[in-house]
């Protein structure tokens, strides 16, 4: 199914225009949106183009996902789905940052994205906890030694 839905996404109208870019610094000029959030050399948190990364990269990306995982995204970067609303974004951009924080120290991605949804169903449950939550992992970036 995978395969076929591949196919098809190969023959859409954004696709066709994909395939006129001379470079791949193009190609993240088109996914890329606008930045969420500026952790300057350390992480940048973009809204992409969510249609467009699955049409070219991974036809199960949906929401949000950061460099330790996916190997299309640029180090130092999480992308979050234009197609979620503004409120869900919040939601997702703290189970990024966890699970990218948790990998970046060495974490699996099993055991980091478990515990990413903990934190993000806490705040889904205490929503007034939500941006205290993201401000704590924006911190955890800043003493980390590498991006």
């Amino acid at each position: 199914a995978d395969m076929i839905e591949k196919q098809e996404r190969k023959k859409s109208e954004l696709m066709n225009k994909v395939k006129k870019l001379k470079s791949e610094k193009e190609l993240l000029e088109m996914i890329h949106k606008n930045i969420l959030i500026d952790g300057g050399d350390k992480l940048k948190i973009w809204l992409v183009n969510g249609e467009l990364v699955r049409d070219k990269f991974c036809v199960e990306y949906f929401g949000g996902g950061h460099d330790k995982v996916y190997h299309f995204i640029p180090e130092g970067e999480v992308w979050i789905d234009d197609h979620l609303s503004t409120k869900e974004r919040k939601f997702i951009i703290l189970h990024e940052l966890h699970e990218r924080t948790l990998m970046a120290r060495g974490h699996h991605y099993r055991k980091a994205h478990l515990s990413a949804t903990e934190v993000e169903d806490l705040c889904r449950h205490h929503p007034s906890k939500l941006n205290g939550a993201i401000e704590t992992e924006l911190k955890k970036l800043q003493c980390q030694d590498t991006p």
